[in-house]
Formats: C-alpha cells, structure tokens, sequence
C-alpha cells in the first residue's frame, strides 16, 4: 500500500516513488491512498500503475490498507486486498498507524 499526503500542494513524486517502487519489487496489486487526490496525483498514479486508488486519508486510509475492504455491490465500492508494506509520508497520526 501507498499513501500520498493531500494537503495544500499535490505530491505526485510521492505517488511515482512508491507505486514504481512496489511494481519493481513484483507486488502483484498495488493500492493508494490519498485524501482529496488532486489530477496531478490521479495521473501519477496512472502513469506509474497503481490497481486501486482509494480517496480517503490520515489512519482510515493505513486502515483500509492494512486491513483491507469487503466488496459491496450496493455501493458500488470494490474489495481492496489487505497490504502485506504501507509506505509515503504523512502526518504524525499516519505515521503512527504506520507504526
């Protein structure tokens, strides 16, 4: 799992460092997280491969990842795999959920 911070200014180098990193590695998916993802951050993450995008932040988003999410066709949401590593910066709460 990849986590790419959503603050005032778009970080689209974290997204290309890590969803480039995971997809040399062999990770067989690779899931982002990023609060509000600005297009700069969208492309990124196309260009760089990431399977799923999810638009939630701070420890729901660590969460997410490391736990993973059921597929629910009455919302339309897909199932998110749980993730094995959850790299990216982040705030003092994401690091702790890091942790």
């Amino acid at each position: 799992g990849c986590y790419a911070p959503g603050g005032r200014y778009p970080l689209p180098s974290s997204v290309l460092m890590t969803v480039v990193t995971a997809r040399a590695a062999g990770c067989p998916y690779v899931v982002l997280a990023s609060p509000r993802p600005a297009p700069i951050t969208l492309a990124a993450a196309h260009v760089a491969g990431a399977d799923i995008v999810l638009c939630v932040g701070g420890a729901q988003a660590i969460g997410c990842m490391a736990y993973g999410i059921e597929a629910c066709d009455e919302l339309g949401a897909a199932e998110v795999p749980a993730c094995d590593v959850i790299v990216g910066p982040g705030n003092k709460w994401v690091t702790a959920a890091k942790s």
